[in-house]
């Protein structure tokens, strides 16, 4: 996996991933399986994934400026803003996926989430301790 492949990627799919997810994916080469395997439910999306996401939660039609990048076992899913300087990921229920519900009223809201995970080697405690 390399920046230009991600590039490539986006192109393709008119998608602007924020630079913390890209980092995450460049570290772990594209396998996010690696790093989620031991946190119970919760999944974060390789590459190829994104565009499934995106569509099975029909977010070009209800939130388009946002980008699915993993789920959870009880029907949360994990989403970021496609900003290249976006560093939130907010988990929110799959039926909450319409811009104006996309709130810390019905969302809850990791900021730096990605930048400081990464650079931690991406432990499971911090990814188990969403949902304590």
């Amino acid at each position: 996996m390399d920046r230009k492949t991600i590039e490539d990627f986006e192109k393709a799919h008119g998608y602007i991933l924020p630079e913390s997810y890209i980092n995450f994916l460049l570290l772990c080469n594209n396998e996010p399986e690696k790093y989620c395997i031991s946190y119970g439910d919760i999944c974060l999306c390789s590459l190829e994934e994104l565009p499934e996401e995106r569509k099975t939660h029909e977010m070009d039609q209800y939130c388009p400026e946002y980008i699915a990048v993993g789920w959870g076992g009880g029907g949360e899913v994990l989403i970021m803003k496609q900003e290249r300087s976006c560093n939130t990921l907010v988990v929110t229920s799959g039926g909450n996926l319409i811009s104006k519900f996309i709130s810390p009223e019905y969302c809850t809201f990791f900021h730096d989430f990605f930048d400081g995970w990464a650079a931690r080697k991406c432990p499971d405690w911090e990814l188990n301790s969403m949902y304590k």
